[in-house]
């Protein structure tokens, strides 16, 4: 009750009026003297109001400033929720850097209790090689009166396993300009570190691939001019030769000028290294162009006892590409597998549709193998594993199927031969090929 102090202040009060007039006029017999009872009575009435009214007041504090006390307390629980549920370590330093508060986070951060770290100094923590550098950092921005600062820094976790973090800081001073202390967060960076030193090593790999792919450019370039230059005068010698020769020699001389021409065809797709190539790209029937190559080359094969042989599932497997540098590629690999094969053996060239709209071209051999060093290495210029190669066949044989969009793999174990997987975006036969097929089945 709002005034309940008063009432019963009041109350109390004619209770003490009628026990004094009891007392004083029927046990003691004094004569009645109405003007001293009412002076006596308002008197005795006036001041229980009033202390019965500063009651009321003094209740109503007291109410009010507990109902505050809960609501702090209150606050102050979600307050020690929230700084113990977030992910990053919260802090509180006095003006010495001793740490006054610290959350649970800073346990799984450091491998350190809370309770052995609180007024431990926060360099303690640091690693000694950085302590240093963090001192002056502070001590300038508490020279330049900087209310934030923000650094990144290792430490040493309890187990001796090192992490970086990253803290934000807080400072407040005093009003004469004295540090008071310092209120921050630290947020664990291991991980952004090390992708970015990841990232940074794997931008200088690819910047000496991107090197050596430029010098394997200008020496395919040099090598390609240097060799035109005397292959032009050979060819319009024999040119003249060819005039006045006999029709065996006149025979001979074809077969030179067919091999002058594919001379010439290398040196081109050499170029390819030193600069891109003006390509077709047109709808082929993949089977025909591997069928031309599997029989251009079957007759070199058999001279190392070797058998190139076909499986196809399909007649007609359309990409889209350059035919003449998809050709290049499967001499090429058809090529590396016969140097592998010194005793003789099988090389088996498939292709088959594996999906709606991919193709899917096998070399496969039983040659010697390669090991998984030698993998990783495959396809760098200048990399090889033959005694007089040049390491530059497979480097474009690789960005010419790049260009045409193509994924490689391959599969390879010491004495168990080398796999070759290349997949291509197919594309659909004509209309008129499709009602051919219906009509044939």
């Amino acid at each position: 009750m709002k005034y309940r102090g008063r009432i019963v202040s009041v109350i109390i009060g004619l209770l003490l009026v009628l026990t004094w007039d009891f007392i004083y006029y029927f046990v003691l017999q004094y004569p009645v003297d109405l003007n001293v009872d009412i002076f006596f009575t308002l008197l005795i009435l006036f001041i229980s109001y009033y202390m019965g009214k500063h009651y009321d007041i003094s209740h109503k504090e007291l109410a009010a400033l507990r109902k505050s006390e809960e609501r702090v307390k209150l606050l102050n629980e979600e307050m020690q929720h929230v700084l113990q549920s977030i992910d990053e370590v919260v802090f509180h330093t006095n003006s010495k850097g001793e740490f006054q508060f610290l959350n649970q986070p800073w346990e799984d951060y450091t491998g350190y209790t809370v309770k052995e770290s609180l007024h431990k100094n926060a360099l303690h923590f640091i690693s000694l090689h950085e302590r240093h550098e963090i001192l002056r950092l502070v001590r300038h921005s508490i020279s330049l009166k900087k209310d934030k600062m923000k650094m990144d820094f290792s430490y040493q976790k309890r187990d001796g396993q090192f992490r970086w973090g990253e803290v934000n800081v807080k400072l407040s001073y005093t009003e004469d300009g004295h540090l008071l202390g310092t209120v921050g967060t630290i947020s664990d960076i291991t991980e952004r570190i090390h992708n970015e030193e990841e990232l940074i090593e794997m931008n200088e790999t690819l910047a000496i691939e991107s090197q050596k792919l430029s010098v394997a450019g200008q020496l395919a370039a040099g090598i390609a001019h240097e060799v035109r230059n005397p292959l032009t005068s050979i060819n319009g010698f024999l040119q003249l030769l060819r005039d006045d020769a006999d029709e065996k020699t006149k025979e001979y001389l074809g077969i030179v000028f067919s091999e002058i021409k594919r001379i010439e065809l290398v040196l081109s797709e050499l170029l390819i290294l030193a600069k891109p190539q003006s390509v077709t790209y047109k709808k082929i029937n993949i089977i025909e162009t591997l069928d031309h190559v599997a029989r251009l080359l079957n007759t070199n094969a058999i001279l190392y006892n070797i058998e190139i042989l076909t499986d196809f599932h399909e007649r007609e497997l359309y990409i889209r590409g350059d035919e003449n540098q998809l050709k290049q590629v499967f001499i090429n690999l058809i090529k590396n597998a016969i140097e592998a094969m010194p005793h003789g053996g099988t090389i088996t060239v498939m292709a088959c549709m594996i999906s709606k709209n991919k193709v899917q071209l096998t070399f496969k051999d039983e040659g010697v193998g390669m090991k998984k060093e030698t993998l990783d290495k495959l396809g760098e210029p200048f990399f090889t594993t033959k005694t007089k190669g040049t390491g530059l066949g497979l480097t474009i044989c690789l960005r010419i199927l790049r260009d045409h969009g193509a994924d490689i793999g391959v599969q390879s174990e010491q004495g168990e031969g080398t796999t070759f997987h290349i997949t291509l975006d197919g594309v659909q036969a004509s209309e008129r090929k499709r009602r051919e097929n219906m009509q044939t089945h």
